[in-house]
């Protein structure tokens, strides 16, 4: 009898190990996407890199990717990309002394980076230009959540004690923060008692991912089948819009720490145009509406691009990829008007209108 017990139990082992093997060698198919860890950990390992193309990314231990430093005009989607050795977006060097110029810094994904823009059409670049004499030191990284976003900040941005912090909110962000690997490994932000506490850092480096045993990858599968629709849970999105307001809050308060302000600037999905976003414009309302602790300033973009996208043929231009130069510009003209609004001793008054005169 514990003869065939045993031989029970080294068959089913057995048969698990096979099973391993055929999720580790990537014989199983591909699972369709669902928003989770462990899809995206899936992904890398088929792949064995990352979403964003090699040469753009260094690997990062605390943030998880960083853009590669001095990239020089690099070709990519119709556009150009340039990098300084500190690995910011442009070719433009900065130092940690401030020079007596107005100073902004920029972080947010891959549209405030500047995905399929040139270095002077990003947002960043278009603040430059119409804010003239001022250093824009643009931190945006293409597939960053709204955690690493203020991680980076923290160690990259704030040591250049800008006057102003500019936050570009894009609503996919939110979902980003529920994620411990999405490009790659990446850090994870809970909060325990009204506290945000970072959690999966030092990260792991690529072999580990690789090599790590733990856990099977069977068990990844199990765990994806369970994840269908998972943003449409109330926990899940409590959670989600927790953890995205206490960000945006840490970094107001860090922002002060340093005399800056924070700038939380929203930049809408097409299909939000006409409408609330569910995944952003909500909790900029109850950001910017009302009693504000964190003494925010709240540009908004959302006429500007109206009139821009009217209609399905423009939209299709607009976002073809990303934010056209067009919206871009739309967004750096927002944040200039507001900036000189709420800060006129920084960035001046806005100018006066151009009077005609008679001929």
């Amino acid at each position: 009898m514990l003869g065939k017990i045993a031989l029970l139990m080294a068959s089913l082992l057995f048969a698990l190990f096979l099973a391993e093997m055929v999720f580790r060698l990537n014989l199983a198919p591909e699972p369709a996407y669902v928003v989770s860890s462990e899809w995206w950990k899936d992904r890398w390992l088929r792949k064995r890199k990352g979403k964003n193309p090699k040469e753009f990314v260094e690997l990062d231990r605390e943030l998880g990717w960083i853009p590669a430093a001095e990239l020089d005009d690099h070709p990519y989607q119709g556009a150009h990309i340039s990098t300084n050795s500190a690995n910011m977006r442009g070719a433009r060097e900065y130092t940690l002394e401030r020079t007596g110029a107005p100073r902004i810094v920029t972080v947010g994904d891959s549209y405030t980076f500047g995905q399929c823009v040139n270095d002077d059409e990003v947002y960043g670049g278009v603040l430059e230009e119409l804010l003239p004499g001022s250093e824009v030191l643009n931190l945006g990284v293409m597939g960053y959540g709204q955690d690493q976003a203020l991680i980076r900040l923290r160690r990259e941005g704030l040591p250049y004690r800008p006057d102003v912090v500019v936050f570009g909110f894009h609503g996919s962000n939110m979902r980003r923060n529920l994620l411990s690997f999405r490009d790659y490994a990446k850090p994870r932000m809970r909060l325990v008692d009204g506290e945000l506490v970072t959690e999966n850092v030092p990260l792991p480096t690529p072999m580990q991912v690789i090599l790590d045993p733990w856990p099977p990858r069977m068990w990844d599968y199990y765990v994806m089948a369970g994840q269908k629709d998972i943003l449409k849970r109330p926990e899940v999105r409590e959670e989600m819009e927790a953890l995205s307001e206490a960000i945006v809050h840490q970094m107001a308060a860090d922002a002060a720490e340093v005399g800056a302000r924070l700038a939380v600037i929203h930049l809408p999905h097409p299909a939000w145009l006409k409408g609330d976003d569910p995944f952003g414009l909500p909790i900029i309302k109850r950001l910017c509406e009302g009693e504000n602790p964190s003494n925010l300033i709240c540009p908004t973009a959302l006429d500007r691009f109206r009139e821009i996208v009217v209609d399905k043929q423009t939209q299709s231009i607009h976002y073809e990829c990303h934010f056209s130069p067009q919206l871009q510009r739309a967004v750096g003209e927002a944040i200039v008007e507001s900036l000189r609004e709420e800060m006129p001793e920084v960035f001046g008054p806005a100018p006066a209108p151009e009077v005609a005169t008679a001929g």
